[in-house]
């Protein structure tokens, strides 16, 4: 317990380390939606959960292993509106012990979209905004660490601009030799613009450091995660000036200035995995950020709240995960997960 300690330290302390305010908006946004269902049932930030879900890869790339040979991972989420996402990875171990490389896709579609005038008027112009990524990944073992990286090529298409970017994830995965604990810490969206929408104006990519840590008690059931992010600023709060704020006794109106204990915990998200049998899993997660910034100011019913399940059929791994980000409801992920080493004829 004394190495469990000494890493929850870690995760509680680094957010306090920087201090820098929040910045600018960054662009391919898409990148930070949770590529697949178990990844959106803990909390859409996790880095740190070893098993032989391909997808976890793209979360952190040390996280690719050799139980992931020949698996197979896709999922279908049908966002609000005619929004849609998609994504499908695969992954192979290299011979010798030289490694497991991945490849995937990330699509996100925003439907068709009606081209207005100033006066909201139609012009009869109907465009199709998309954005997609391409994705390898390698990752190799060294004793109880791994390390991965992640190259991404990136493309986004807004109503006839363009942009294009080049990115690497570096991660790297700590095992403990006797205990079920891994931590895991990436790098994420390092790279260069390629294109711009406009010319001369960068995109600032989604940047972004990531700590966490998941541990399984011996005798219980339940794998449980905490995972930091955003971790080269501490405050990344955004106080809306239309709602923050508090009427004074003279009358004055004046801003509601986030603690120092809300801005700390906007960094966490909670996550867990009820393992019941092999073949049969619970998740839940909570994410403190995604539950401060999209609850309305009267309540926040389950906003950041998350949950889904895996059930393994034949030679299927059926996940499902429904996760809410404000009272009006939430979005559902469908994952779909099979290994062809299993269907391989005898």
């Amino acid at each position: 317990m004394t190495t469990m300690r000494y890493f929850l330290s870690v995760l509680i302390f680094l957010p306090i380390l920087s201090f820098a305010q929040l910045g600018g908006k960054t662009g391919y946004s898409f990148l930070d939606v949770p590529v697949a269902a178990r990844q959106a049932s803990v909390g859409g930030y996790n880095v740190s959960i070893l098993d032989r879900d391909v997808a976890m890869g793209y979360s952190n790339p040390a996280l690719l292993n050799d139980s992931i040979d020949k698996n197979i991972s896709f999922t279908y989420q049908p966002f609000y509106a005619d929004i849609k996402k998609s994504t499908l990875f695969g992954a192979r171990r290299l011979k010798d012990d030289k490694g497991v490389v991945s490849v995937g896709i990330n699509y996100f579609s925003y439907g068709k979209i009606d081209q207005m005038d100033a006066t909201g008027t139609s012009t009869g112009v109907v465009f199709n905004p998309q954005e997609f990524a391409l994705v390898g990944g390698y990752a190799k073992s060294l004793g109880p660490f791994s390390m991965g990286v992640n190259a991404k090529m990136v493309y986004s298409s807004m109503a006839g601009y363009n942009a294009s970017a080049f990115m690497v994830d570096f991660g790297t995965l700590y095992k403990h030799p006797t205990q079920q604990l891994t931590v895991g810490l990436v790098f994420k969206n390092v790279g260069f613009n390629l294109n711009n929408y406009v010319k001369g104006d960068a995109v600032n990519l989604p940047f972004d450091i990531q700590l966490g840590a998941t541990y399984k008690p011996e005798h219980m059931p339940l794998r449980f995660s905490i995972t930091t992010h955003h971790l080269y600023k501490f405050d990344i709060a955004y106080n809306d000036p239309a709602i923050n704020v508090k009427v004074n006794i003279d009358g004055t109106v004046s801003s509601i200035e986030s603690t120092f204990s809300d801005k700390l915990l906007r960094h966490f998200v909670i996550g867990g995995e009820f393992l019941f049998t092999k073949n049969v899993q619970a998740r839940f997660g909570y994410n403190f950020l995604m539950r401060r910034e999209l609850k309305f100011q009267d309540r926040a019913a389950a906003a950041g709240l998350s949950w889904g399940f895996m059930i393994r059929v034949k030679k299927f791994d059926i996940e499902f995960t429904r996760a809410y980000y404000s009272i009006k409801g939430g979005t559902s992920f469908f994952t779909l997960g099979l290994n062809m080493h299993e269907w391989k004829k005898k």
